[in-house]
């Protein structure tokens, strides 16, 4: 009681770190004795709840401190003697109301939500036929943030620049060219992370069937970030090897190749597979969807004429 632990609430959209402080009378007040040692009382860590949130949205935003996670997140460092506690700051699912030019997919770029998901979150309704004033439902930005946030790395792509750039602990690492999605098959904007690391993933598509059957292609140094459709992932990766033996883009980058992926060159797509921990944040931006972290600004400001 006598050094209440610090508490730092970490936001992973925003790469936003706010610390929070309590008096050893409040901490005191909510902690009980039970047979199995130290515990909380959630009715007397509800207030302190509710007034961090009141404090998280000064503008009308979403953001929130989940009580359960709050509660279960201190009770283990009750229980670990530890002096910090570790937070991570939620959004709410919230609502969006259609403008001119509107349509589901312009929706799902300007939000920062694969389209899937927000078709999800309105079954039964046709999100290709929109009118102005319609309002529709998205779902907690949380869904692209699966996985516990890493805060000291984050890798910002610009999709309009086709542009990468790799920060740790605030200072940028790597930066380079890439290739993202054709027009037909686009690269979300948005805030991802790096979800799964293969040496070699397959994938494929009708464009490649002919009277042989449908063939596939490797990409090299495959990390998952986003799910376009179930089982339909889109990633970082380095060369692929098409069925016919040739590689994607000739191997070049810096104009769009690819069929959603982000594609680097095949050596320092290496590069990044060995550094990329899972987990780390990842930041789609362009003219739909502008930076929303400081480092996303920084990265953007890198490849201004």
């Amino acid at each position: 009681i006598t050094r209440p632990p610090g508490i730092t609430g970490y936001d992973p959209f925003r790469d936003e770190t706010l610390a929070w402080t309590t008096t050893q009378d409040t901490f005191a007040s909510w902690l009980e004795v039970t047979p199995d040692g130290l515990d909380l009382r959630m009715e007397m860590l509800g207030p302190f709840v509710e007034a961090t949130t009141r404090s998280l949205n000064p503008t009308g935003d979403t953001r929130y401190l989940d009580p359960a996670e709050t509660r279960d997140t201190l009770r283990q460092a009750i229980q670990d003697k530890r002096d910090s506690v570790f937070l991570r700051i939620r959004y709410r699912p919230t609502t969006y109301e259609v403008v001119s030019g509107d349509t589901g997919y312009r929706i799902a770029r300007k939000t920062g939500l694969p389209f899937y998901w927000i078709e999800k979150a309105n079954e039964g309704r046709d999100l290709n036929r929109l009118s102005v004033g319609d309002v529709i439902s998205l779902p907690s930005r949380d869904l692209t943030l699966p996985e516990t946030p890493l805060p000291n790395k984050r890798i910002v792509v610009n999709l309009d620049a086709q542009t990468m750039v790799a920060f740790e602990n605030g200072q940028p690492v790597y930066q380079w060219l890439i290739s993202t999605g054709l027009p037909d098959y686009p690269t979300y904007p948005g805030v991802y992370q790096i979800l799964n690391h293969d040496e070699v993933a397959r994938g494929g598509s009708y464009t490649l069937c002919g009277s042989a059957g449908c063939g596939q292609w490797e990409m090299y140094w495959f990390m998952g970030i986003y799910e376009v459709v179930p089982g339909l992932v889109n990633g970082f990766h380095g060369a692929v090897l098409l069925p016919n033996g040739n590689y994607l883009g000739g191997n070049n980058v810096g104009i769009p190749y690819t069929l959603g992926c982000v594609m680097s060159r095949d050596d320092q797509a290496r590069q990044l597979y060995d550094w990329a921990d899972h987990g780390t944040v990842v930041e789609i931006i362009s003219s739909d969807y502008p930076p929303q972290s400081e480092l996303a600004r920084r990265a953007f400001n890198l490849y201004q004429p």
